[in-house]
C-alpha cells in the first residue's frame, strides 16, 4: 500500500462521518513536500472554505496520529474545483448522468480520449463496465468501457 492509499484509508472514515468525501489526493514536492487533499460534499453542495478548514482539522488530528510522513510538510485542503477527478467505482455511480471526459489504455474507435455522459455503471459482469454515450453524436450508441481500461476520467463541466 502506497502513502497515499495509507493516507486515505485512515482519513475517509472519519471525514465521511462529517459529511466529506476524499475526491483526491496529491503529494508534490520533495523535502518540505504539500500534501494536497481534494474533498467533495457527501451531499453535492459547493464546499466551503469553512469545510475545507473542518476537514483540515481532522485531517491533521489524524496525521500527527499515525505519523505517515516523517518530514516537514503543509496540508492543503480543497475543493476538487473545475476538474472532480473520477477515480472509484462509487465516483462513477454517484455522477451517472453527468457529461465526463475519459482517458483510455486502449483505444475505442482509433482514439484514447473520449467525452460524453455517463449513462450507467454495471458491477454484474465480473468486471466494472462503465457506459458512455459520446457527445456531439446524435447517433451515439452506448459505450461500454471497463474501469480497468480508464486512465484518467474527470467530470466534465458545461456552463
Amino acid at each position: 500500500m502506497d502513502l497515499n492509499e495509507k493516507i486515505e484509508k485512515a482519513i475517509e472514515g472519519p471525514l465521511a462521518n462529517k459529511g466529506y468525501d476524499v475526491a483526491m489526493i496529491r503529494i508534490v514536492g520533495g523535502k518540505n513536500a504539500t500534501l494536497e487533499i481534494d474533498i467533495d460534499r457527501l451531499d453535492e453542495k459547493n464546499v466551503s472554505i469553512d469545510d475545507c478548514a473542518e476537514a483540515s482539522r481532522i485531517i491533521s488530528a489524524i496525521l500527527d496520529v499515525e505519523d505517515f510522513i516523517h518530514n516537514k510538510y503543509y496540508l492543503n485542503v480543497s475543493s476538487p474545483g473545475e476538474k472532480r477527478f473520477l477515480r472509484k467505482v462509487k465516483d462513477f455511480e454517484r455522477f451517472v448522468g453527468n457529461n465526463v471526459h475519459l482517458e483510455l489504455l486502449n483505444p475505442i474507435n482509433d482514439r484514447r480520449k473520449i467525452s460524453g455522459k455517463l449513462v450507467k455503471v454495471d458491477q454484474n459482469s465480473g468486471n466494472v463496465v462503465v457506459y458512455l454515450k459520446e457527445e456531439c453524436d446524435t447517433d451515439a450508441v452506448e459505450l461500454g468501457i471497463l474501469l480497468s481500461d480508464i486512465v484518467k476520467a474527470y467530470i466534465k463541466r458545461t456552463f
